[in-house]
């Protein structure tokens, strides 16, 4: 009887200093309830024509009208194909630091946005504009939007004649990303960046 007492005591004393412990854990961490955290998922047919990739969309911050969003390309087996990341802000709106009066954003409102972001075109490089022969940039060919590509002419024309599958996104309020997976490397690659 008098050896069960230091035992429980004991016991008492250890779940005291476990609470205590993870008390102070929570409030350095400073973890809240409140903020915006929202995401959407999309899968889509890219890196294997055997196994989806699945496309996640994150929302995080204090306010909806403060997030940060990422999107994140990930094959089948879970590897990170591709990750993008910006603000709210950046990809509605505009450029720049979020102004102190912007205006409240709702948590539908991010919902609808990141659903439509996870949504990625899906297009072969064929459908590309034509590099031209003696132009000096892709964005002299190029009819309707402004191109930018890392690519050298000879290079680009040979992507794009291989007709390979593209992934394009949003990656700005008025600009476009395509990623196709570089045929040499096996890796994913930006091929081109467009917008007005």
């Amino acid at each position: 009887m008098f050896a069960a007492q230091p035992v429980t005591t004991m016991r008492f004393l250890f779940t005291c200093m476990c609470l205590i412990a993870l008390s102070a854990c929570g409030q350095q961490q400073g973890v809240s309830s409140a903020g915006c955290a929202r995401s959407a998922t999309h899968e889509v047919t890219w890196s294997n024509a055997l196994a989806p990739d699945t496309i996640t969309v994150r929302a995080e911050g204090p306010t909806c009208a403060q997030t940060v969003i990422t999107l994140t390309i990930r094959n089948a087996r879970g590897d990170a194909l591709w990750a993008f990341a910006a603000t709210h802000y950046a990809m509605t709106t505009g450029e720049g630091a979020t102004p102190e009066d912007t205006p409240a954003v709702s948590e539908m409102e991010v919902d609808e946005f990141l659903t439509a972001w996870a949504d990625v075109t899906q297009m072969r490089t064929g459908e590309l504009p034509q590099w031209s022969a003696g132009a000096a940039s892709l964005t002299e060919s190029a009819e309707t939007f402004s191109y930018d590509t890392p690519f050298e002419r000879d290079v680009y024309e040979m992507l794009r004649a291989r007709d390979l599958p593209a992934l394009c996104f949003a990656a700005g309020a008025e600009s476009s990303q395509c990623l196709i997976i570089d045929p040499a490397s096996n890796a994913p690659t930006r091929i081109v960046t467009y917008g007005p």
